[in-house]
């Protein structure tokens, strides 16, 4: 199950495996997600691809892309209400219908963890839906451990 994991610029690939994560997040919540559009994703990550400190990993198995991580390097100084930052942010890991359920997305966890590592950062932080009790868990399971809460409240519709 190895994998062998590739950097990449290519939008229109990125696009097109995020497609389930994003379909996945549609169905949870239909009101926040807009509809998966092929086209607007590349756009979309055409533009993030070059923002300074964003990366882009593809995995694959054999010659196939299975999946993606798009992670930030966080990094800045001290100011008076905080202390310095320098950690690595995951935006999305995406893995295709496929090949779910088979370790690949761990597989993408623990390469990105030695990335960290290997780049001297200290911790990798993320987030993901409160209703979505499946990544709770998948990320429970890797170590990760809450840190803050966002909370909202509806007004009047």
């Amino acid at each position: 199950m190895d994998g062998v994991f590739i950097s990449t610029t290519d939008a229109r690939l990125i696009a097109r495996l995020n497609r389930s994560i994003h379909e996945h997040h549609v169905r949870m919540n239909a009101n926040y997600f807009a509809e998966y559009k092929e086209e607007k994703m590349y756009e979309a990550f055409l533009t993030l691809m070059g923002r300074p400190g964003h990366h882009f990993v593809v995995m694959e198995i054999g010659a196939t892309p299975i999946g993606y991580i798009w992670f930030e390097e966080k990094v800045s100084e001290a100011t008076a209400f905080r202390q310095a930052v320098r950690t690595v942010y995951v935006h999305h890991i995406s893995i295709d219908t496929m090949y779910q359920r088979k370790g690949y997305g761990r597989r993408v966890m623990e390469w990105m963890e030695q990335w960290a590592l290997d780049h001297q950062f200290k911790s990798i932080e993320l987030d993901y839906w409160m209703i979505n009790s499946e990544a709770g868990s998948f990320y429970e399971d890797l170590g990760f451990a809450p840190k803050r809460q966002i909370v909202i409240k509806t007004l009047g519709e």
